[in-house]
């Protein structure tokens, strides 16, 4: 009897966590500069602190980085001052994103969730040549970092299929020859 209550409570907790991951390109492995994300959340510099994490997760992974974002000041930066910084450097690849949550839930248990979107623009093209995104909920006993860094290694894992079928909004198409 205790064991099935105890299964029964495991899958309440387990049922708790939720990841969504956004991804329909590989990530440009190359040379790239990254400057602070957007920060849409009630959390003070939560983009600078996400943007921090994604800059550890390439440099890990072998990625050059030509300016780094502790060349900028530590503080929550807008949308035009994105786009000034993103003219401004001279890079050939630039990331930045958005934030969109960075907190603990509220509740008995104060799960971590965390939402971003990532986006790379390319100056000789003049726009944005790759943009995902995640979202995760964790369980209790992970940090906002740690889910952070799982999203975006997920992120950066991801290899295209090797067919030529376009994945959209759930429906499989063949493409035309």
């Amino acid at each position: 009897m205790y064991r099935f209550l105890f299964f029964l409570i495991s899958l309440l907790f387990i049922g708790c966590i939720h990841t969504q991951y956004n991804v329909n390109q590989t990530f440009p492995k190359k040379s790239v500069s990254v400057i602070p994300f957007v920060n849409f959340t009630q959390t003070p510099l939560a983009g600078y602190r996400v943007a921090g994490i994604f800059e550890g997760v390439l440099k890990s992974k072998g990625c050059h980085i030509k300016y780094s974002l502790f060349s900028f000041p530590q503080r929550d930066y807008s949308i035009d001052e994105l786009k000034y910084l993103i003219r401004k450097i001279k890079s050939k690849y630039i990331v930045t994103g958005y934030v969109n949550e960075y907190r603990y839930k509220t509740g008995i248990d104060g799960e971590p969730a965390v939402s971003v979107t990532l986006k790379v623009y390319s100056k000789p093209l003049k726009r944005y040549i790759y943009i995902s995104s995640f979202s995760i909920v964790g369980d209790t006993y992970s940090s906002l970092g740690v889910i952070t860094q799982k999203g975006f290694n997920k992120i950066l894992e991801y290899k295209p299929p090797k067919s030529n079928k376009v994945y959209s909004h759930n429906k499989v198409s063949k493409i035309k020859k």
